[in-house]
């Protein structure tokens, strides 16, 4: 894993470390390790120390935007679609130890991977050296992820935070409509989980189903 070093520009005091951070949990019992000993432990640290670097960032970026449109932001960049973007960038696919015939390239997978090593860093050199990480691998493709589907449909980015949370698939529901027939309107409710994450109402079922999603993200409902 000398060339990640390299790439990050941080070579590792602890290498054990580094190693647990591509360890999937198919190959525990292969390895004798316990569940501790995989990278789920890391991704578990990283998960929160993106998700810190990340507000930072947002927030003295954009001074003059309010919370809401701040979340939809940090929704987008800390996206499983975001993270496996970054994790290419890396490479880290490469580095995965996992049982043979599993998808190195599956987003899920690829987002954790990303995650495992930012905890791997964070424990083993701090806060500074995953922000450098960070800012060069996810932060800097912010253009590319803020243009992309995951962002610009309110849907999609729900459904895609939905299903990390595993939620499951968000359901929606039409609550009410009224007005001329060539002038309905409707509104809209989004439940996951068996919670209700936000109404929205439109000229259209879609409009107000795109408008009920974004209001669960403003709002910052579950995440």
């Amino acid at each position: 894993m000398h060339n990640l070093e390299q790439t990050l520009a941080c070579s590792f005091k602890d290498k054990g470390l580094l190693r647990q951070a591509f360890i999937h949990g198919s190959r525990k019992l292969e390895l004798s390790l316990s569940d501790s000993e995989t990278y789920e432990r890391l991704e578990f640290l990283g998960d929160s120390v993106v998700n810190f670097l990340t507000t930072e960032f947002l927030f003295l970026k954009y001074g003059e935007e309010n919370e809401g449109c701040l979340a939809k932001k940090k929704s987008a960049m800390v996206s499983r679609t975001a993270l496996a973007q970054a994790a290419r960038n890396l490479n880290l696919s490469s580095y995965l130890i996992c049982t043979d015939g599993m998808d190195r390239e599956n987003p899920a997978i690829l987002a954790d991977l990303f995650e495992s090593l930012i905890g791997a860093v964070y424990l083993d050199s701090g806060i500074e050296k995953c922000r450098e990480i960070v800012t060069a691998f996810l932060f800097s493709i912010e253009a590319e992820i803020l243009q992309s589907e995951v962002f610009q449909n309110p849907k999609t980015l729900l459904n895609e935070k939905a299903q990390e949370l595993d939620l499951g698939t968000p359901v929606y529901e039409l609550l009410d409509e009224w007005g001329e027939i060539h002038k309905r309107e409707f509104k809209v409710a989004v439940s996951a989980g068996g919670k209700r994450l936000g109404t929205g109402t439109g000229f259209s079922k879609k409009e107000a189903e795109q408008n009920a999603a974004k209001e669960a993200l403003d709002i910052s409902l579950f995440f």
